[in-house]
């Protein structure tokens, strides 16, 4: 079984067996630092460190490789995958055992080393279970496969022209297209087949919403080179608020899959520059997994502060301690963002109302203490481990103020491409929003986020929210 990326597969094994030798060794450190917390200290604490994680990551490669378990995530099912992992961390401990038993390892204690071994051993299948699990659930959810058109951008052609089928033809030779079929208003075209491709009929906007969830359509094609004729076409609107990137006769070369070739994606009702997602593929599914490992493990560490927040909102009115409001989130779809409740059960019963600051009267004892702190915002760790939102994104909005700033700012369609978040590049120098117009300014930071957003964007906006927050910023 080789160790390198085949043809068709997800990712690379070379990869996956990188990502649990790190992951087997940080939790070998783990279980070093607690031993060393919890016993008495003893002389060549560093040298046993050394040792040990150099003996931890050469066991575990030979526990990973034995066991398979660096073949690619997706052909695991969850059992799978936790049996693999458990036997190659057996593996792995009887290794480092044999090495302390030769005193190739050891602190010279034997007490310490069978308690670090045991330490190590809880961690190392604690922490690639729980990562490989959470991979697999996320892939599985994205419906990734193992097809070789993984990486293929999934579109519908507009019209049925001679344009229309020879553009198909000759983005057949791109892998960087799933090429559905053909749309139009035409009805006598439906259901006919062109070059292999099937051509779908629209009514109305509700079967158009209705074709792009059954078809998981993500892009559409236009075959006119004339752009001014395509600005004036009545669905381009459509697309944009559906969340579909909208190219006009591309190049072959022009699109990969969420990594568009900015000449290629011009704005299509303005005279301004479309904006795309600047993230790339790796990067959206890194930050996703990345986003589920910390929610978990967050909703776990806070616990006991979720139950003293519940209990303290209970007790001072009675009424439910958490709240749920229909938000917008990626490709437009609504979804239930949960809080902690900080305001009278009655806030909103003359009609939507936004968040004044800390003198609003709306606020409870509790509630204002809990907004000060953004103890409010915690549930939304849930929303976060869902999916429905990531750490690091635009903020959600509901649909009454949306079409406002929308009547102003067409370009908020343009966020619908990702996860909005618990925090954002905007709340950093925008605050919290408390009228349209601020929502309005709030969205050139958005869309700069858009273009711009990586990794290492999110990381060091993460930074400096946790900055702000310690230092007791307002938001």
């Amino acid at each position: 079984m080789t160790l390198f990326k085949k043809k068709g597969d997800f990712a690379s094994n070379w990869m996956i067996m990188l990502l649990d030798l790190g992951l087997s060794c940080t939790a070998s450190l783990i279980a070093i630092l607690l031993m060393r917390w919890m016993s008495e200290p003893f002389f060549g604490f560093q040298k046993f460190t050394l040792l040990w994680l150099l003996f931890s990551g050469i066991a575990s490669f030979i526990g990973f490789y034995l066991t398979k378990t660096y073949m690619i995530v997706i052909r695991y099912s969850n059992f799978n995958a936790i049996s693999a992992l458990t036997k190659a961390t057996l593996i792995k401990e009887l290794l480092l055992g044999i090495c302390i038993l030769l005193k190739l390892i050891g602190s010279g204690h034997t007490r310490i080393d069978i308690f670090t071994l045991v330490l190590d051993a809880l961690f190392s299948v604690f922490i690639l279970i729980i990562v490989r699990v959470v991979m697999i659930h996320i892939l599985k959810t994205n419906a990734l496969t193992m097809d070789k058109n993984i990486e293929r951008l999934r579109v519908i052609v507009y019209g049925t022209s001679i344009k229309s089928i020879a553009m198909v033809a000759r983005l057949d030779e791109s892998p960087h297209y799933d090429i559905i079929g053909f749309i139009t208003d035409n009805a006598a075209m439906d259901g006919q087949i062109i070059n292999g491709r099937k051509v779908f009929a629209y009514k109305d906007r509700g079967e158009l919403a209705l074709l792009r969830e059954q078809q998981g359509i993500e892009c559409i094609l236009y075959a006119n080179e004339d752009k001014e004729e395509v600005q004036k076409h009545e669905l381009i609107d459509l697309w944009l608020e559906l969340g579909i990137h909208i190219l006009v006769a591309p190049k072959i070369e022009d699109v990969r899959f969420g990594n568009m070739n900015q000449k290629a994606v011009k704005e299509i009702t303005a005279d301004v520059e479309y904006i795309a997602d600047g993230m790339g593929r790796f990067g959206r599914i890194s930050k996703r997994i990345i986003d589920c490992i910390i929610s978990s493990i967050c909703l776990v560490v806070f616990s006991p502060l979720f139950l003293i927040v519940y209990i303290a909102i209970k007790l001072e009115d009675g009424g439910p301690a958490i709240y749920k409001q229909e938000r917008i989130g990626r490709f437009g779809r609504p979804f239930y963002i949960y809080k902690f409740r900080s305001m009278r059960t009655d806030a909103e019963k003359f009609g939507p109302a936004l968040y004044s600051g800390e003198n609003d009267p709306r606020l409870t004892k509790v509630g204002r203490f809990i907004r000060a702190h953004h103890l409010d915002e915690l549930p939304q760790l849930y929303n976060v481990f869902r999916g429905d939102m990531a750490f690091i994104g635009p903020r959600p909005e509901r649909q009454y103020f949306i079409e406002q700033i929308i009547e102003i700012d067409p370009r908020f369609y343009y966020l619908f491409q990702i996860r909005p978040g618990v925090t954002s590049y905007a709340t950093l120098f925008n605050g919290y929003t408390d009228t349209v117009e601020k929502m309005v300014k709030r969205l050139k930071y958005d869309l700069y986020y858009l273009r711009h957003r990586s990794l290492a964007f999110d990381a060091k906006i993460l930074f400096m929210t946790f900055c702000s927050i310690a230092f007791g910023k307002k938001f």
